[in-house]
């Protein structure tokens, strides 16, 4: 099982790679966000991976990153479960449809669309 594109060879970048992980990690657990706007471009310009693959991949690593950092302040009563669970319904309702309007745009058009909203 292969971890990252076969064009990443470079021992370095993967190393680079996953240091600057660790700073998705820390914007995520420190701000509760930020999370997409470092990995899609890191697993584009520092791993190779094409647009659709950054952009899904990202997902993925923001999702499981941000139920691990949720862990200490569900411990301190920080989160509200209520409006949580009603908010992130919502969210999931629109990250799939997101994805379903994915099909419709070539990768180009949505790294444009992700630095619009980057810069917004």
């Amino acid at each position: 099982m292969e971890l990252l594109p076969a064009q990443v060879g470079n021992t370095a970048m993967i190393f680079i790679g996953l240091l600057l992980a660790v700073l998705i990690g820390l914007s995520i657990g420190l701000l509760g966000g930020g999370g997409a706007i470092l990995a899609v471009p890191i697993f584009t310009y520092v791993l190779g991976f094409g647009a659709k693959e950054a952009i899904a991949s990202s997902l993925m690593v923001v999702g499981a990153t941000s139920l691990f950092g949720m862990v200490g302040h569900w411990r301190e009563g920080n989160v509200q479960l209520r409006v949580a669970l009603l908010f992130g319904v919502f969210a999931m309702a629109g990250a799939y449809l997101g994805a379903q309007l994915a099909t419709f745009f070539s990768s180009a058009a949505q790294l444009a669309l992700f630095a619009a909203v980057m810069l917004v």
